[in-house]
């Protein structure tokens, strides 16, 4: 049986692996300590965990008090490196949450440290495992488009799950990359797997266009300190949500961490409106566009090809029922629902999807529809498979599902080098970034 450490007391490591190792997986792992430089949130995810789970506010002192084979890593994005290069020196496996690192320099040292010290990284893309997406990498793999010559792919963000990242340590580039890194990482490791090809130069742009200072006049640095909370679309009462509450309120006097940041602050230096073209090998172009203040949630994408077109597109969250501009309610799941926004009729707004489409458009003619059962559980259902695949193992992987520190590199570096891109206003090669 496995011993895991986890670094990283926020709401991922507790919800997402500390509360599944100590009762999903209990038959094959064992969750032996977790670690956070805040003593309270450390106090807090220990209680939330049960009694066998020792708490640390030092990452070496975890290491040499509990008996540990693997670390998770969910702590700040920025400081993944430093955790992933000391557990491996230390000759521990690492997990890491996406992304694997925020800029070049760090993912050189996690490369080099991983070929040091022959302790392997996993890189936790649970989209890979998503009975949908699976779908469109198994078609292609079977050649349904023939030569691909390019893609299409579009994220929506909408003014919940969009705004949050404002609001949070991530509307600073020095803590995430940016969208460019944070969350488009999960996408553009979705496009490398579905190519089963790495990327080699990117020009990109993007502005902050909404969530910008001048849009809110007199707002405060937090929503529980503001003049105008009651009038914003964004107010978030942290008293009125137990978790967040007990979890970061409570706790935020050890560190200064606000989770109810206003998203408006000058403070931020993201961009909210993003798009960037990327050139593979065989000369394959991929157009790719993420907004974080959309209407509604999901994504679509189109691989065009010698064969053909190959079209998918999953919405995940709406709402529907008129204009719900308080955040309190657009955020509850009464509202932002999974249905699908397209549809033209008022009552079929509120059916809740039953399966997603895929659809092929052969080159001359015709139209070809495979359908996959919508899958309500986290991330489409890849939470769970992904954990399974982590935690119990699997003797085949035909897919590649699993992803390493290569797949985390190629994934981050489109952003990274996005973000070159529009700092210097030129096209930035991949592999640059990687030399030294």
């Amino acid at each position: 049986m496995k011993k895991y450490c986890i670094v990283g007391a926020g709401s991922r490591g507790i919800s997402m692996f500390g509360e599944d190792l100590v009762s999903h997986y209990r038959d094959v792992a064992q969750l032996t300590g977790i670690c956070d430089v805040n003593p309270g949130r450390v106090a807090y995810a220990t209680k939330r965990l049960g009694g066998e789970v020792r708490g640390f506010t030092d990452f070496d002192h975890m290491l040499d008090q509990v008996p540990c084979d693997v670390v998770i890593v969910t702590t700040k994005d920025a400081t993944h490196d430093a955790y992933i290069i000391k557990a491996m020196r230390r000759g521990k496996e690492v997990i890491t949450e996406k992304p694997m690192t925020t800029d070049a320099e760090k993912c050189r040292r996690i490369l080099a440290a991983e070929r040091e010290t022959g302790q392997p990284l996993r890189v936790t893309f649970n989209y890979r495992y998503a009975p949908y997406k699976t779908e469109i990498k198994r078609l292609l793999g079977e050649g349904i488009v023939g030569e691909v010559h390019s893609v299409e792919f579009r994220w929506f963000l909408d003014t919940v799950h969009g705004a949050d990242y404002f609001r949070r340590w991530h509307g600073q580039k020095r803590n995430s990359g940016g969208l460019l890194v944070h969350k488009a990482t999960h996408h553009f490791d979705l496009i490398n797997w579905w190519l089963d090809r790495e990327p080699q130069e990117v020009v990109a742009m993007g502005s902050r266009q909404y969530y910008t200072p001048a849009r809110k006049p007199g707002h405060g640095t937090r929503c529980s300190e503001c003049q105008i909370s009651q009038d914003c679309e964004f107010y978030l009462d942290l008293s009125a949500h137990s978790d967040l509450h007990a979890l970061y309120q409570e706790n935020e006097h050890y560190d200064h961490y606000y989770r109810d940041g206003c998203v408006f602050s000058e403070d931020i230096d993201i961009e909210d409106t993003m798009s960037a073209l990327v050139r593979y090998p065989d000369n394959i172009q991929l157009t790719y566009a993420l907004t974080a203040a959309t209407s509604f949630e999901g994504w679509q994408v189109a691989f065009n090809g010698s064969l053909g077109r190959l079209e998918a597109f999953e919405p995940e969250c709406f709402v529907p029922d008129g204009e719900v501009r308080r955040f309190s309610d657009r955020s509850a799941s009464a509202h932002r629902r999974s249905v699908d926004w397209r549809a033209v009729t008022a009552s079929s707004l509120k059916d809740p999807i039953e399966a997603l489409s895929i659809n092929f458009y052969p080159l001359f003619g015709g139209m070809k529809t495979f359908s996959v059962p919508h899958q309500r559980q986290g991330h489409g259902g890849g939470d769970r498979r992904l954990k399974d695949h982590l935690f119990r193992g699997v003797e085949d992987d035909p897919l590649g599902h699993a992803a390493g520190s290569r797949a985390g590199a190629m994934s981050i570096l489109i952003g990274v080098a996005a973000n070159q891109s529009m700092a210097e206003g030129r096209m930035v090669r991949i592999e640059d970034l990687l030399k030294g």
